[in-house]
């Protein structure tokens, strides 16, 4: 893992960010980047996934991690953000349901006040 900031370097980031810059980040080579995706999960290949969206096919790249979803690890890793994509879709759906119609407003609205 990423060892932590010293004091003074975190201050010296703070202040960058606060001023508009944006941060510098450390250099990570190919092999160091693969070496921590599979420290994080061992059980993961991304090797099909960035050949297909290299060639911006994005069917082919989402489908070639349907094995790693569909693998304990993988659906561990996915159940919070499946959760979390449920609760939106349950406050949207709670909020469109709350909402008036258009029509039936308009359509009260358009009667005068002696018709019927």
């Amino acid at each position: 893992m990423a060892e932590p900031l010293s004091a003074e370097e975190a201050r010296r980031r703070f202040r960058a960010v606060a001023r508009g810059r944006h941060p510098t980040r450390p250099h990570l080579d190919v092999a160091a980047a693969k070496a921590r995706l599979r420290e994080a999960d061992p059980g993961i290949d991304i090797g099909p996934l960035l050949h297909f969206a290299a060639k911006r096919r994005w069917q082919p790249a989402l489908l070639s991690l349907l094995p790693w979803g569909m693998s304990p690890e993988g659906r561990a890793y996915l159940a919070p953000l499946l959760l979390a994509a449920l609760n939106a879709a349950d406050r949207i759906l709670r909020f469109v349901a709350r909402a008036p119609a258009t029509g039936e407003k308009d359509a009260t609205e358009a009667k005068s006040p002696g018709t019927t």
